[in-house]
């Protein structure tokens, strides 16, 4: 269901994009060629932009978290699968737009290696906040087995959420200390 979903919204995205890229295209827009040249000299200080990145990702993951045990919880989890679809489907065409194969080969290094990381701890996040909705909830909706007892479905969503947030932390790392090694060097072909 999370990829259906996902998949919609990615369409949805490429959509909007190819609908209204004078909107999101012009000269201040996504991926504009000053932007583009900025970074060749770009010099990333990647401690402050590790505890700039950390902060965000787990920011997101909290505010989910906190979510999840509301009975809204599942309808923010699907929102967040609809945001990042939407999201995925419109820079991925505007790079295309903008730049063609090179376009890809932007966003590939962009992605890369972290994204290896953060996408599987995104899904098993949402995953987790249905799970925990559900708990508290609709039990009868349950993906993965509910404990009959609090304590050990407390630890076994601690486990869960402890395994999430090492995966975050190693993913945020590779995003600050490796890859902008790979931008710099590819945005020196643009």
């Amino acid at each position: 269901m999370w990829f259906l979903v996902f998949s919609i919204s990615f369409l949805l995205g490429v959509l909007i994009m190819n609908f209204c890229s004078s909107l999101f295209l012009n000269e201040d827009g996504i991926f504009n060629p000053a932007s583009i040249s900025r970074m060749k000299y770009l010099e990333v200080d990647s401690n402050s932009f590790f505890k700039y990145v950390l902060g965000q990702r787990i920011r997101i993951f909290f505010i989910l978290g906190i979510v999840s045990t509301t009975c809204i919880g599942i309808a923010a989890a699907y929102l967040c699968m609809i945001w990042q679809g939407l999201m995925t489907g419109m820079i991925i065409t505007a790079a295309i737009i903008r730049f063609g194969m090179k376009g890809m080969l932007l966003i590939l290094a962009g992605i890369f290696p972290q994204q290896l990381l953060l996408i599987p701890a995104g899904i098993m996040m949402l995953c987790w906040c249905y799970q925990n909705c559900c708990f508290l909830y609709y039990p009868h909706r349950a993906m993965w087995p509910v404990y009959r007892n609090r304590q050990t479905w407390i630890l076994h969503q601690a486990g869960v959420l402890l395994w999430i947030t090492g995966v975050v932390v190693i993913g945020c790392i590779l995003e600050c200390y490796v890859n902008p090694i790979l931008i710099t060097d590819l945005i020196k072909i643009f």
